[in-house]
């Protein structure tokens, strides 16, 4: 089997699987929503978000590392990956995480699960964390996201631009020139190869609406006073895209939360460092079943 440079083996993905959720009541523009899913467990779940140019395979080591004593799931937002589009141009977080709670029941999950979230992953598990807290036991937020909203109305300006010139030319142009922002420098190659494969199959559409979602939002604000979960804040300390202040802000707003910051790591620790990773991930999610 390939190894990944830190020593994990890089497993295959699972199969992409689809349901159907009630597209009038959500919002979308049809019912089908995509996943990746690995593990039997009946006694634990856990979910996986995606940030904005990423998808489900952006999980998979922790698909393969976390499904030895848990189900997990890894979604495909609304436009991501064959799941349908919001019919809106600018959806909210709480549709997000409706669509995301709808995911659960459709897939008989009524339980609390452990939830994880990367980037603008993270921004909407803290949504579902402080919007359903009977649907959440524990909460990881990785390249942790604050939203844009706290920056000012130019460096919003600035940002929604910069995203919506990134994907003009489509998504292998927005893989090509935007990948390499997205890891730490001296990333060996086959992981920057491996984030730009994930980066490609962006959806243009779906990456503007979740912009869109993510530039009226602070989670400090909005979210972080109202999570009661325990709470681990994962931010390398080579992440220029959520700087390890945009993390340790948000988990200082989160009751009782843990920041980490891995050295030599940028925004995609899951992806850049697995090992490391997954073993924040079991120590915070399973415990001693890890």
């Amino acid at each position: 089997m390939t190894l990944h440079p830190d020593g994990t083996p890089i497993p295959p993905l699972p199969d992409l699987r689809f349901v159907e959720l009630d597209a009038a009541a959500l919002g979308l523009e049809g019912g089908r929503i995509s996943y990746m899913e690995a593990g039997e467990s009946k006694q634990r779940t856990i979910l996986c978000l995606h940030g904005i140019g990423s998808n489900s395979m952006g999980w998979r080591f922790s698909l393969a590392g976390l499904s030895r004593h848990a189900r997990v799931i890894a979604w495909n937002a609304p436009g991501y990956m064959l799941s349908d589009n919001f019919a809106t141009a600018a959806p909210t977080p709480g549709q997000y995480v409706e669509v995301a709670v709808a995911l659960l029941d459709a897939l008989g999950v009524k339980g609390p699960v452990c939830l994880a979230g990367s980037s603008f992953g993270s921004m909407l598990a803290a949504c579902m964390a402080a919007r359903h807290p009977d649907r959440v036991a524990r909460l990881a937020l990785l390249g942790t996201s604050r939203g844009q909203r706290w920056k000012g109305k130019e460096e919003r300006a600035r940002m929604l631009a910069m995203r919506e010139a990134s994907i003009a030319e489509g998504p292998m142009a927005l893989a090509r020139t935007r990948s390499d922002n997205l890891v730490a420098a001296g990333t060996p190659e086959a992981v920057r190869a491996m984030v730009r494969n994930v980066v490609a199959a962006t959806n243009p559409r779906a990456y503007l609406q979740a912009a869109r979602c993510t530039d009226a939002v602070d989670v400090v604000e909005d979210f972080a006073p109202r999570i009661a979960c325990p709470t681990l804040c994962i931010t390398g300390d080579a992440d220029t895209v959520n700087p390890p202040v945009v993390g340790h802000a948000v988990a200082a707003a989160i009751p009782g939360a843990r920041f980490v910051s891995p050295l030599r790591i940028g925004h995609l620790a899951e992806l850049e460092a697995p090992m490391q990773t997954l073993g924040l991930l079991r120590n915070h999610f399973l415990g001693d079943a890890g």
